[in-house]
């Protein structure tokens, strides 16, 4: 969607890795594409759900212990300030269309902005099915980029590529009710959005990740992560949130990269399927410390009260199940692992 042009560039030679920091960023590689080629053959082949998931997790696993254990490797040679940024930092920092810092403070102010700014110029995204716009926005002299989502389909049966999915919803207010989630959990990788009426149309309008690009993008052009710790941590994050929505759509072309090389979530409009069990939770095998501490205090009172207006009975239904079984998987990792083998705080 968004891409970094001459950026990229810049990234690959001006941040060379060690040697220790490219083995693990080969074996990054490799892991990820051997994952990817698990789940096309799973829905090619109608392999087991046990016998793709253990493997999943054996190799996630593996993974994820390497990773950590040679934090020093993948971050000996990068410069001091190219470091990426940790959540409190870079969730305040967002770029107009010229590239240049937003006035904004904080989520509420671009909230507002995306609520009562003008609209300037709208755009037809040439990717994705349901055709989401690109709209620039501007208010007292401040411009922003927005997607615009409309789209809001019910079909009580729906074929699709991995099976027939009954009671199928894609609604761009599914965008509104995964931000409010994310923010319960303390999540800040999920761009402010507002819902908003265009030319008469409702639907859901997101604020923009400016010079980002696609992880699609990333690994076609075999870019590797500067540091792999930090970005495998952060798929960790992805696993959790997305398991937890019963994110049905999280693909590469829906997780944008900005220049930190931190992960944004964008494109939800097929979460909160009404089904009671977690989607893949052999995915997830650590667990961030912030976001556990809200997770299993969070009360279901508090999530029917923010997310009501865009889920119906069922959908909040099996989101509650699904909250309180993803708080029981990862009691049973502290169980066989031990909570500090389990829990992280995510760093750059």
């Amino acid at each position: 969607m968004n891409g970094f042009g001459g950026d990229v560039v810049f990234l690959k030679e001006a941040s060379p890795l060690s040697y220790g920091g490219r083995i693990v960023s080969v074996f990054q590689t490799v892991i990820s594409n051997f994952l990817d080629s698990l789940v096309r053959c799973k829905i090619r082949a109608g392999v087991p759900h046990s016998t793709f998931g253990a493997a999943t997790k054996v190799i996630l696993l593996a993974s994820c212990l390497f990773w950590i254990s040679v934090p020093s490797a993948a971050q000996s040679s990068e410069p001091h300030d190219q470091e990426p940024a940790v959540f409190e930092d870079f969730q305040r920092s967002w770029r107009g269309p010229d590239g240049k810092p937003l006035p904004f403070r904080n989520d509420s102010e671009i909230l507002e902005f995306l609520r009562t700014a003008e609209v300037v110029s709208i755009k037809t995204i040439p990717t994705g099915v349901t055709k989401p716009q690109k709209v620039l926005l501007e208010k007292d002299g401040v411009q922003m980029n927005a997607v615009f989502r409309d789209v809001d389909i019910f079909k009580r049966k729906w074929k699709s590529a991995d099976g027939l999915k009954l009671n199928f919803r894609d609604s761009g207010f599914f965008e509104i009710a995964a931000y409010k989630m994310g923010r319960l959990l303390g999540l800040d990788t999920i761009p402010p959005v507002v819902e908003r009426e265009i030319k008469g149309k409702k639907g859901s309008l997101q604020a923009w990740v400016e010079e980002a690009m696609t992880e699609k993008s990333r690994k076609k052009d075999d870019i590797a992560p500067p540091t792999p710790r930090f970005w495998m941590l952060q798929y960790q994050i992805m696993y959790l949130f997305d398991n937890l929505i019963y994110n049905d759509d999280r693909n590469t072309g829906n997780i944008l990269i900005d220049k930190n090389w931190v992960l944004w979530l964008i494109d939800h409009t097929r979460a909160f399927r009404p089904v009671s069990e977690l989607k893949n939770p052999s995915t997830i095998i650590l667990c961030e410390r912030g976001m556990w501490e809200k997770l299993k205090n969070l009360e279901d009172s508090v999530i029917k009260e923010r997310l009501d207006e865009y889920l119906d009975t069922f959908e909040m239904k099996t989101l509650l199940k699904r909250k309180k079984k993803m708080i029981e998987h990862v009691q049973e990792l502290f169980e066989k692992r031990g909570q500090d083998s389990v829990l992280f705080d995510l760093e750059g």
